[in-house]
């Protein structure tokens, strides 16, 4: 039975992909719906997930609890830990700590961005192995800040979609932060998916 569901992503052979609220979390549906494989045990609150081009797992886990939580993890599509950024249970503002990461997306080279959005409100941006590169955003509603970034996205040009949720709006910008433009036409945007001829679909 499936809890909370809180993200959906697919992967390049059609497969579906869940991160849910109850253990095992990271659940394998193929087409038909049949249950093909299920991992992940121990988080906090199961948050954001994103499937990168070679087919890796990546997920959030967007609250701290005894020793646990605060983190993003990169998982193979078999379950294998390969990559944790932030510290367990740890919340913090510095290079390496996250305060409710909601997202994670991974550019085509390898970079890697994630929305630490529920009390940091900024956007952190990592190399491929994991080191800390910079981070943009602070609390407002003019150009480049946020309100709970919650979801993220990158275009076919590889532009960093930004679902600036309490803000009500999306927000674009370049890979390296460079704020580009601003859409309002949405009410509270929590999650984002932009197919591969950049139809953009907001819930």
């Amino acid at each position: 039975m499936i809890g909370a569901p809180h993200t959906i992503a697919s992967d390049a052979k059609g497969n579906i992909w869940v991160f849910h609220r109850k253990e095992p979390a990271i659940l394998e549906f193929d087409p038909s719906g049949k249950l093909l494989k299920s991992f992940g045990t121990g988080f906090v609150q199961a948050h954001g997930m994103t499937i990168d081009r070679e087919g890796n797992v990546w997920v959030t886990d967007a609250q701290g609890k005894n020793g646990k939580g605060q983190q993003v993890f990169k998982c193979s599509p078999d379950g294998k830990l390969l990559l944790t950024l932030g510290k367990a249970g740890v919340s913090g503002s510095g290079p390496d700590t996250f305060n409710g990461p909601s997202a994670v997306v991974v550019a085509p080279n390898g970079d890697i961005f994630v929305s630490d959005g529920h009390i940091n409100t900024r956007i952190m941006k990592f190399s491929k192995d994991g080191t800390f590169i910079k981070t943009w955003g602070t609390k407002g509603s003019g150009p480049g800040q946020f309100d709970l970034p919650h979801a993220l996205a990158f275009d076919s040009q590889g532009r960093l979609f930004v679902g600036d949720r309490s803000n009500s709006r999306i927000q674009i910008f370049d890979q390296d932060g460079m704020f580009l433009a601003e859409w309002h036409q949405f009410g509270r945007p929590s999650g984002i998916f932009i197919d591969r001829n950049d139809t953009l679909y907001v819930t």
